[in-house]
């Protein structure tokens, strides 16, 4: 029995490699700005770190009348420009015998018998195990009908030594109505661990910071609190345009679109105290408490602090 215990690694960093099993990752609006950019090059850098195992395919579904082979292109030109980890061929040709497309539109029962059959058939030659992994990267008015889907064809049954999951990406409806109607959607399909709603803003290097910033930093950590801070002021900036967003920010807006979840989130991690761990349980804890405590304020009757560069009735948080 080896008892060598590496003295540079701490038991309780989660961080450490872990390499998946096997599955079939199923993203659909994989046409999108965020796949590009996000999702097929993270595929890829998982890769190359070791971390996905040879039993692992990738499944586009798009509107596009691709074959598998176009798909591998657009994933191919979308890894070189976006990857964070250098290009390697050998890394590609592993994954590149796991793509697959499947054209279709979220209406379309013939569009999800194929997609059943391209799973069932990379099931088997891939030895995916029956594990398979749906990432939502579409609006929230798709939801349903793709569940909908998904339930009629069998496609997320559950079996004995099998699991299905569901990434569901931001923004969660409209309102809280509609969020609560999405909820049930998504719950009659699969169960609460099934579920990972997704807000890609928080895995940002900067937004990872703040919490080393604020806890973890002795000048920082005695003073962050509103005895020494007069204002917060959270600015997003981007310089990359709408692109070929046009039509999905017609329906969602900007202000949805990263309000009610990135910014708030940013608000919450710089005001909320310290939790008593960094357990996911936590850190929702003490975001709450941030969010019960928070109140809009009126335009009107906010002067900007001394000094300020902000025109007067513009709100600013205390």
């Amino acid at each position: 029995m080896n008892s060598y215990v590496n003295p540079l690694r701490d038991p309780q960093d989660r961080r450490l490699p872990n390499i998946a099993g096997p599955c079939v990752l199923v993203i659909f609006g994989v046409t999108g700005d965020l796949s590009r950019k996000k999702l097929m090059p993270a595929v890829y850098d998982l890769a190359n770190r070791g971390l996905l195992p040879p039993g692992f395919a990738l499944v586009g579904f798009a509107r596009r009348d691709w074959a598998d082979q176009d798909f591998a292109q657009v994933v191919h030109d979308a890894v070189k420009e976006h990857s964070r980890t250098p290009f390697r061929e050998e890394v590609w040709e592993q994954l590149l015998e796991g793509i697959r497309f499947v054209s279709g539109t979220f209406d379309d029962d013939e569009s999800f018998l194929r997609l059943k059959s391209t799973i069932d058939e990379l099931d088997t030659t891939r030895g995916t195990g029956g594990n398979h992994a749906f990432y939502l990267s579409i609006p929230p008015s798709s939801f349903e009908p793709v569940m909908s889907q998904l339930a009629h064809h069998g496609l997320a049954e559950r079996s004995e030594g099998k699991w299905n999951r569901v990434v569901i990406e931001k923004p969660f409806g409209h309102d809280l109505e509609s969020a609560r109607e999405l909820n049930s959607v998504v719950e009659r399909l699969f169960e609460p661990h099934e579920v990972f709603r997704i807000d890609h803003y928080l895995g940002k290097e900067t937004v990872q910071n703040l919490l080393a910033l604020r806890f973890a930093n002795q000048m920082f950590e005695p003073i962050w609190n509103n005895h020494y801070v007069s204002h917060v002021e959270i600015t997003m900036a981007e310089d990359i345009g709408i692109g070929g967003r046009a039509g999905y920010f017609d329906g969602i807006g900007s202000a949805r679109d990263v309000m009610q979840n990135h910014l708030l989130q940013l608000l919450a991690l710089t005001a909320m105290e310290e939790p008593t761990s960094f357990e996911a349980s936590q850190l929702r804890a003490e975001k709450t408490k941030v969010l019960d405590a928070a109140r809009v304020p009126n335009p009107s009757t906010c002067t900007p602090p001394a000094g300020s560069t902000q025109p007067a009735g513009r709100a600013v948080s205390p």
